[in-house]
């Protein structure tokens, strides 16, 4: 089993490490390593503080923010942002959402990708960079031949059929390193 480090490090690299609420390219409230928050109640699931006092925001601060935020302008880069915000999240604690956010997407990957855990890590971080974009289900429903090669375990195939729309050059061509290095393996 793998601790995807090297997920870790790509994700960050792709998604950002921003420690206070900020609207993405199509203005949903985000947070860490492109968590997504798609309501209030999910917002105050999270531990912000202040960044004044360092003292736990309360339910209300992230609602208030959480409600402000929502109504900036969207896909503005997210230093921007930070003039909209009063709370943050420890490092710590941005850590612990990405760790929670991977296992959530392994535990998706693994219901549907057969034999998963046979899978060597750096396919595995692959299929997880791919549905931390897509979702498990836009990764399972839009790309069945990457599906059937990783199940046969042909990395090779599965390099040749992981190209993403609408993601950097840079990232896709990571994607494919992972599933080239697996094929090596």
């Amino acid at each position: 089993m793998s601790d995807h480090t090297e997920l870790k490090q790509m994700l960050v690299e792709n998604e950002g490490n921003v420690a206070y609420l900020y609207l993405d390219t199509v203005g949903r409230v985000t947070v860490g390593v492109g968590h997504m928050i798609p309501d209030v109640g999910a917002a105050q699931r999270i531990r912000f503080i202040t960044r004044d006092t360092s003292q736990q925001a309360t339910a209300q601060q992230i609602s208030d923010e959480f409600s402000n935020l929502s109504r900036q302008r969207p896909a503005m880069a997210a230093p921007s942002y930070q003039q909209f915000t009063r709370l943050t999240m420890a490092p710590a604690d941005v850590d612990a959402l990405l760790d929670s956010d991977i296992a959530g997407m392994e535990s998706g990957v693994r219901a549907n990708f057969q034999n998963y855990d046979a899978y060597p890590a750096p396919a595995q971080d692959a299929l997880l960079d791919m549905a931390f974009n897509l979702g498990v289900h836009g990764l399972v429903a839009h790309f069945p031949h990457l599906k059937a090669a990783a199940e046969a375990q042909d990395w090779n195939t599965c390099a040749a059929q992981c190209h993403r729309n609408g993601i950097s050059d840079a990232r896709n061509q990571k994607t494919v390193a992972l599933f080239q290095a697996a094929g090596r393996g």
